[in-house]
């Protein structure tokens, strides 16, 4: 059994080649049935990301929709270009996993005016031309992050300095997490932010930014990573400066952060369903086909991860 000890390491590689295969298929430009169903999610680079994918298709085929999965590849513009495509298209529904709602507003309308249900997935869209969003709740999110870290720090007779790595500026996720960190740090005295970082939900990103930070030796406590990408980042700036003795709380529950918990360098995961979103989303867009009203939004469930620290 030992070969397959560090079995978890290809997972992300087949995901990767899986999403390579579906995306490279060309389809003709019309919708050949009236059962396809779209998913425009943000990178094939995120393996939470890739979760939702696999749940889509396999969702998708379970339920007698034809899935058609496409990805923006992180870009804004890629991302509207492929809405207008799959609305042109004429499929049935649409999921969509966006990095920036305002600037998809015309499509969302336009997917509105041809009868098209957008079902936002793993983000909050205040539009009134998405069906629903399906997400985690991530303002409790934050908070959990903060009482984590509160409690790991009780014995501290000053403030808990804790630094955020967010995620990808002006996306919904990144708002309500921080949002959550924030109205726990105001809402008690035992917790101060004391650095705000954009990490943009990528490692190499969060490893400049928090370098760079690290550079002004500013003392502090803790990390709130806003998913574990980031997360990856600021344990490799951490360690090249020696400094194994912060407590990280991460948020996503990929495959790679196991690891880093059990090994001690990671303190905490707050792991996310995306299973469950995906589920609850082709539920969602069932019942609006059959004429029921459903909700503006479902939350997913969520926990928090610890391990057990170095041995």
């Amino acid at each position: 059994m030992k070969g397959f000890r560090y079995y978890w390491l290809w997972i992300p590689v087949i995901w990767a080649m899986t999403i390579l295969l579906i995306t490279s298929i060309q389809l003709p430009e019309r919708a050949t049935t009236n059962n396809e169903v779209g998913f425009v999610f943000v990178s094939e680079k995120h393996e939470h990301a890739n979760k939702l994918l696999a749940a889509f298709v396999r969702t998708a085929n379970q339920k007698g929709f034809i899935p058609i999965p496409t990805t923006s590849e992180d870009s804004r513009v890629l991302e509207k270009e492929k809405l207008d495509s799959l609305i042109e298209r004429g499929v049935k529904a649409i999921f969509v996993t966006t990095l920036d709602e305002t600037f998809i507003q015309s499509s969302l309308e336009k997917a509105r005016d041809k009868g098209i249900p957008i079902i936002a997935i793993d983000r909050m869209i205040d539009h009134d031309s998405v069906l629903t969003s399906v997400v985690s709740d991530n303002v409790e999110i934050g908070r959990m992050a903060a009482n984590h870290i509160a409690a790991k720090h009780t014995a501290l007779d000053r403030p808990i300095r804790v630094v955020e790595v967010r995620g990808t500026a002006k996306v919904r996720s990144t708002i309500d997490r921080s949002l959550g960190l924030t109205e726990y740090d105001k809402a008690h005295d035992d917790l101060e932010v004391v650095a705000s970082l954009t990490g943009n939900y990528d490692t190499f990103q969060a490893e400049i930014e928090m370098s760079r930070w690290l550079e002004e030796d500013i003392p502090f406590d803790a990390v709130f990573s806003h998913n574990d990408d980031n997360t990856f980042g600021v344990v490799r700036a951490l360690e090249s400066k020696r400094l194994n003795d912060k407590t990280i709380v991460s948020v996503d529950g990929v495959t790679e952060i196991y690891p880093l918990i059990h090994s001690g360098k990671v303190d905490a995961t707050v792991v996310q369903s995306p299973n469950e979103m995906i589920e609850v989303g082709f539920k969602a867009l069932e019942q609006h086909l059959s004429g029921k009203k459903i909700s503006t939004h479902y939350y997913s469930s969520s926990y928090l991860y610890e391990g057990l620290g170095k041995d």
